[in-house]
């Protein structure tokens, strides 16, 4: 009886180093860079910095032209109170021109002066002058634009 309880734990014991055996190769070939689960990771690891990569340029391409476009919008709304202020000039065509004045907001002749200043400096007298309108379509396209050109300097 003995004898046949050693035959059984000599059998199990080859059985398990069999098993480990197996198991031992399995571990090394998914260890293996080229075929296995490490190749598998190196190569997703190569694919996630070439995607950072195109992200960041992606990222700066779409910054300039969004710089890009905020300037030609800026550009096509002055352009736009411009057009109306033409239109507005040509439906009055007939009637004489409102004089504006337009002066020198700044007192001494040395300090620069900006488009801003002297469109701050205009707007009460062409507010007043688009007051004066009797024409009330007409006082509404001569107030959008002025608050248009006004917007777009500012």
């Amino acid at each position: 009886m003995a004898l046949i309880a050693d035959g059984l734990m000599i059998s199990a014991a080859l059985a398990a180093a069999l098993y480990c055996y197996v198991l031992s190769r399995k571990i090394n070939n998914l260890m293996r860079l080229d075929t296995g689960l490490g190749g598998a990771i190196s190569a997703l690891s190569l694919q996630v910095d070439e995607i950072e990569t195109s992200v960041r340029a992606a990222t700066k391409a779409s910054g300039a032209s969004l710089q890009e476009l905020v300037d030609i919008t800026s550009r096509a709304e002055i352009a736009a109170g411009r057009l109306e202020l033409l239109m507005v000039s040509v439906y009055e065509r007939g009637k004489t021109p409102k004089k504006v004045e337009m002066r020198n907001p700044k007192s001494s002749s040395d300090e620069a002066v900006t488009s801003k200043d002297i469109l701050n400096e205009a707007q009460e007298p062409l507010l007043s002058a688009i007051e004066a309108e009797k024409n009330a379509a007409t006082r509404v396209d001569l107030l959008n634009a002025l608050q248009k050109v006004m917007t777009a300097v500012k």
